[in-house]
């Protein structure tokens, strides 16, 4: 059997891993634990208060860029999704509905050999508020303060009017970016009126979106806001994040 010489074969390898390093977002650690998430308020489109356990893993330092899904369109034959007139490049695509989100992980899965998904509805909550101050509402305090995100009066130079680039802010204590404020990120939940209900879906006609976008008030950026979006509608506000599965 004819052998690749050594030197061809390390070629490869750091040519594969370049190209992976332009596909793949960078990813922050999320040490798993036992906590509490939601809230004791009664509102059915507030996260309950409750405990959950979940292992380590891995999410999006950023929402996932038109840079980044347009080179799946151009691959896949997809039609590119339209940037309502804020622009491309390093902004967080928009126009996805769930369906589009799921394909893009499982794309970028397929390309990588690693398992790229949506996070839980559990996990983005987690992950958004941790090691944050006991009692706050947001990653930064209890207070939306100003400049902080992407929102209706939140002080920013795109308020109300458009995205912002990714990582246009300070991010959370764990250096994610736009968990409040920016696009709404879809999650894998189905949503239902009793969040205690909320389960993984394949096939969910109403999904869960977080964390509010530059079109909400402050109170759609609480940390346990849960929000029900139909799994097959897109919207200009609307885009994603990803968890990498260990």
């Amino acid at each position: 059997m004819r052998r690749i010489p050594l030197l061809i074969t390390i070629s490869l390898f750091l040519f594969s891993n370049t190209v992976n390093a332009h596909l793949e977002p960078e990813m922050i650690q999320v040490p798993g634990g036992c906590t509490e998430i939601g809230t004791l308020l009664m509102d059915q489109q507030f996260s309950p208060l409750r405990e959950v356990r979940l292992d380590d893993f891995m999410i999006g330092k950023y929402e996932v860029t038109f840079n980044e899904y347009d080179l799946f369109t151009e691959e896949t034959g997809r039609a590119l999704r339209l940037d309502v007139g804020y622009g491309r490049g390093n902004r967080p695509v928009v126009d996805v509905n769930w369906f589009d989100a799921v394909a893009y992980a499982e794309w970028l899965s397929a390309k990588t050999g690693k398992t790229y998904r949506l996070p839980t509805d559990a996990e983005w909550e987690y992950a958004a508020k941790f090691d944050t101050e006991f009692g706050s509402t947001y990653s930064w305090g209890t207070e939306i303060g100003h400049e902080q995100a992407n929102c209706r009066r939140c002080g920013s130079a795109w308020d109300s009017e458009m995205t912002a680039p990714v990582g246009s802010f300070e991010p959370n204590p764990l250096g994610i970016h736009d968990m409040h404020g920016n696009v709404w990120e879809w999650t894998s939940n189905c949503f239902f009126d009793d969040a205690e209900r909320n389960v993984n879906d394949m096939h969910c006609e109403v999904g869960v979106v977080r964390g509010g976008s530059w079109d909400s008030g402050s109170s759609d950026l609480v940390l346990w806001r849960r929000t029900p979006q139909s799994s097959t509608r897109p919207a200009r506000d609307i885009g994603f994040r990803l968890v990498l599965q260990h």
